[in-house]
């Protein structure tokens, strides 16, 4: 179980569609087995009532009589740990010393069984030792991945994994915002959903036994990631596009961008996602798939939004933005350079009514980029080159960001630097990943927000 951080308090939530046939003794066998004595039994990490119920009793489903016996334990100690109460015995913490009336056995009870199904989401949350969800503006699928131990063998065995079950997480956090005098979020408790995945590995290793699960964002509709088509698109607008395809992946578009027009397109043995992430980047829009949604956007139109937050590198000074002080940045690294940036792009493409390619140039002379390409027109050439120069200059000036968490950062968001000089100014947040484990961070990589070259 991931455990709090000092004052402040992050949980992860996991709901998994998976379930498990798991043995347990019958009704029968546990009638027949000769009333036993009250035992105490000290909880390790990984336990649950039902576990150890299932060791004492031969059967999960008695839990209730350990809670039961325990109820001003399990109460009180959910309560130091933050929480209103222990959700009747789902929250338990290593260290609790707890009595189980009528113990049969010595907690090795073994007896005739029978399978029920149960489901496997809070036992996740219980043995996790780690969790990372990472949230990218454009190009990927946002991912997540959970670690957990697997000591009693449990996961590689009954509870093994499902490929392809759904899986969704979501992190409850209280007091996070005491940082932030006179904010709405101060002294609160607010819940942050990462969204739901689609597990797609699954690795063990040892000693001692880790099971770690990694799940993607994707559609619904396999065929969207997975199935290479050959079509022609003719007299449509990138948006149509979308739409069409979207639709056919099951999921819903959200789409903020221009009207652009492609005359005619071939999407030639590509999948759905790989074609539209392709159309995307060549006119300049960013495409994601978060949450069982797909997400184009304008990147420019995104990098001219206001900053959500700033940081200021000051020492000890309190920044404008939210009265926050410096040490909630936790680690840094800048960068700048020239190296696969330009000025402008000159831009050919062919007229089939003319023997010489057409050129068209976006920018300003000095280091010019050639490139050679379909176009319908002289604007769509014109969209492309500036598409593609705004891209590459992108790189010119980047930074590393690690600090203490702050859900209001999203890929796709800008926040604002200070206090370090000629890096100073607003960043749009490529990718944010989160981790939550000894305390809870954030791992942003951005871009300085640059003046974009237009067509």
């Amino acid at each position: 179980m991931i455990r709090p951080h000092q004052g402040r308090q992050a949980f992860i939530k996991i709901a998994y569609n998976g379930t498990a046939k798991l043995a347990v003794a019958s009704d029968a066998a546990a009638a027949s087995s000769e009333e036993g004595k009250t035992q105490t039994y000290t909880v390790k990490s990984g336990d649950t009532l039902w576990g150890i119920a299932k060791k004492f009793y031969g059967k999960g489903t008695k839990y209730p009589a350990i809670y039961n016996a325990n109820v001003e334990t399990i109460e009180s100690t959910a309560k130091q740990h933050g929480k209103k109460s222990s959700d009747n015995g789902h929250w338990i913490w290593p260290g609790e010393v707890l009595t189980i009336p009528d113990a049969e056995g010595d907690g090795s009870k073994s007896a005739e069984s029978e399978s029920v199904v149960v489901s496997l989401g809070e036992k996740i949350e219980q043995q996790m030792t780690g969790f990372s969800y990472t949230d990218v503006a454009s190009g990927q699928s946002d991912s997540v991945q959970i670690t957990m131990h697997d000591i009693g063998m449990e996961w590689m065995g009954p509870l093994m994994p499902v490929r392809g079950a759904a899986l969704g997480a979501a992190v409850w956090l209280a007091n996070w915002g005491k940082a932030y005098p006179g904010t709405e979020i101060a002294d609160s408790q607010q819940t942050f959903t990462y969204g739901t995945f689609i597990i797609d590995d699954i690795t063990f290793s040892g000693a001692p036994t880790t099971c770690v699960l990694k799940g993607v964002s994707v559609p619904v509709n396999d065929d969207f990631k997975t199935k290479p088509k050959t079509v022609t698109w003719e007299k449509t607008t990138i948006k149509d596009i979308a739409e069409k395809l979207v639709s056919a992946a099951g999921v819903p578009l959200y789409y903020e961008g221009d009207s652009i027009q492609i005359k005619e397109y071939e999407q030639s043995k590509q999948t759905d996602c790989a074609f539209l992430y392709s159309l995307c980047e060549k006119y300049g829009l960013a495409m994601k798939v978060y949450n069982q949604k797909i997400v184009i956007f304008d990147i420019a139109k995104y990098e001219a939004k206001a900053a959500v937050r700033t940081f200021s590198f000051t020492l000890n000074q309190i920044t404008a933005a939210h009265g926050q002080v410096e040490q909630d940045i936790l680690k840094w690294s800048y960068n700048t350079t020239i190296d696969g940036t330009y000025t402008g792009v000159e831009f050919s493409y062919s007229d089939p009514n003319k023997d010489e390619p057409i050129k068209v140039t976006v920018g300003n002379a000095g280091r010019m980029y050639s490139a050679n390409a379909q176009a319908s027109s002289k604007y769509d050439a014109e969209l492309q080159a500036a598409a593609i120069v705004n891209a590459a200059n992108r790189k010119i000036e980047t930074m590393t960001l690690t600090i203490r968490a702050d859900v209001s950062i999203v890929a796709g968001t800008c926040i604002q630097i200070a206090g370090l000089g000629k890096p100073d100014g607003k960043y749009f947040v490529d990718q944010a990943k989160h981790s939550v484990g000894s305390g809870y961070k954030m791992d942003l990589t951005m871009h300085k927000v640059q003046a974009p070259i237009k067509p």
